[in-house]
């Protein structure tokens, strides 16, 4: 896919970016962490479509290789903050954060894509996930689609399950270009998904009060 293209597919999170600001603003801060989270998220597809149509790869691939040590954290914190784990996530977080920095320093260089974190922190992302949709829809089965620390949970979960077969993919099939490129498209398509996804668990954050009153 045309990178222009894929620019322009890219702005459909300057949506759920500019809600999050406003919710922000207005006081909404127990999802600050996930507000953080999309406009950080829109802000590095931005700035690496722009460095890649620029040629500047190894630039590119610093900032991309940062943004997932920094979306890890942000999202394990959520997480924390759903079900409570505070504790055992700064452990987590400080444990891979060791893990990414041992990687991009002695595996590999950090301008290089990276292997095995992507892999360590899908698989533990999709544990805490799991937990915790476990444990918000035992206490919120009814408005299954409304509450918003489920609809956040299933966003994630949709993004990180596509991830985590293209990771398989990837590395199973790296030698073949006409899978690569396939899988690069449909991720553009999965990354603009959740984008809308987004803008839904936004629009399902209404009361912060009400919302912490639930657990």
């Amino acid at each position: 896919m045309n990178i222009n293209v894929v620019f322009l597919l890219v702005q459909i999170g300057l949506i759920p970016s500019i809600i999050s600001l406003i919710k922000l603003f207005n006081g909404e801060k127990f999802y600050i962490t996930f507000y953080l989270y999309i406009v950080v998220s829109y802000l590095t597809e931005v700035i690496t479509n722009r460095l890649i149509n620029a040629k500047y790869f190894n630039v590119a691939n610093i900032i991309i290789n940062i943004f997932f040590l920094l979306e890890f954290t942000i999202l394990i914190i959520l997480i924390g903050k759903i079900i409570g784990h505070n504790k055992i996530n700064k452990i987590i977080i400080l444990t891979t954060t060791v893990f990414w920095i041992i990687e991009n320093t002695l595996l590999h260089k950090i301008h290089e894509a990276e292997k095995f974190f992507n892999v360590l922190s899908a698989i533990i992302l999709f544990y805490q996930i799991i937990l915790a949709l476990i444990l918000n829809i035992n206490k919120n089965y009814s408005s299954f689609f409304k509450e918003g620390n489920i609809v956040i949970l299933l966003t994630l979960l949709f993004n990180l399950s596509f991830r985590m077969l293209f990771e398989f993919l990837y590395y199973n099939y790296n030698g073949n270009t006409q899978v690569i490129d396939s899988i690069g498209n449909i991720n553009i398509l999965v990354n603009f998904s959740t984008n809308i996804l987004f803008i839904y668990c936004l629009s399902c954050i209404n009361n912060t009060k009400k919302l912490i009153s639930s657990f």
